[in-house]
């Protein structure tokens, strides 16, 4: 069996994802990055987990859907040893839930565990809010508007609603890298990998997705004159106003 490489270190992740952002702006959210070393490379199995974890928050794979082993062994040429480390890498980042025995399984969460997940995520979100305007880098700014822009091309066409969502998740995570904390981003790139499917349900309307671009705007302003309070209550709205949709259409709806 392939022995398990240590997570890396907190600065690499963020530098992994910052490179990635700046190198190939607009591709959509990449589980590369969470398992990227100070090298850029991956072992064997981080390499099939980045790819079934892609193949998770896309929806290629269901929440409940059973990961086939064998045939993501016979994808990559290889045995099953390196593919069950990658489930064990998988469920450490929490979006597989292995069982003994039966193998592993995209997780499927309940209504309360993704409110849980919320309520964690959205405290450490307005932290990195607030140590964002405290520290309001010049690159931070730079990038923010790169991906406003984004959002503003995506608000209105229905087809682009996951872009938007994925652009919205990356924003979070650029002042989570650049905010000054370096313990922040590992935190916040593991609940955003959980996430990304309900938070992009929440962003599934134009409305909710133009009422985003507004507090999003707030908050970039907000950081650029340096005002952690408005930017902590940008963050916090942002988030409270998309649970409440989420928690609307799991109630009414099954996630596609």
């Amino acid at each position: 069996m392939t022995p398990a490489r240590p997570a890396p270190p907190d600065t690499s992740r963020a530098a992994a994802f910052l490179q990635a952002f700046e190198e190939d702006r607009g591709t959509p959210i990449a589980f590369w990055w969470v398992f990227a070393g100070p090298s850029n490379t991956l072992t064997l199995p981080e390499q099939i987990a980045a790819s079934v974890g892609d193949r998770i928050i896309s929806h290629a794979i269901a929440p409940g859907e059973w990961i086939r082993e064998q045939e993501i062994g016979q994808q990559f040429g290889v045995s099953r040893s390196p593919v069950r480390e990658a489930m064990r890498l998988l469920e450490r980042e929490g979006v597989v839930r292995i069982h003994a025995r039966r193998g592993a399984r995209a997780t499927v969460l309940a209504q309360k565990e993704i409110k849980d997940l919320f309520e964690v995520r959205a405290s450490l979100v307005r932290l990195v809010g607030r140590r964002a305007a405290e520290h309001r880098p010049e690159r931070l700014l730079e990038l923010l508007e790169i991906g406003f822009g984004t959002l503003g091309e995506t608000a209105d066409d229905p087809a682009s609603a996951r872009r938007y969502g994925e652009t919205a998740a990356q924003m979070t995570l650029l002042c989570a890298a650049l905010c000054g904390n370096d313990r922040l981003f590992p935190l916040i790139a593991s609940l955003s990998m959980q996430m990304l499917r309900y938070t992009s349900l929440g962003l599934k309307s134009r409305e909710r997705r133009r009422r985003s671009i507004v507090l999003w705007r707030g908050a970039i302003d907000a950081i650029r004159r340096g005002d952690a309070d408005a930017v902590e209550q940008f963050f916090a709205s942002r988030l409270e106003e998309n649970w409440r949709e989420i928690r609307r259409l799991l109630e009414t709806e099954v996630i596609a």
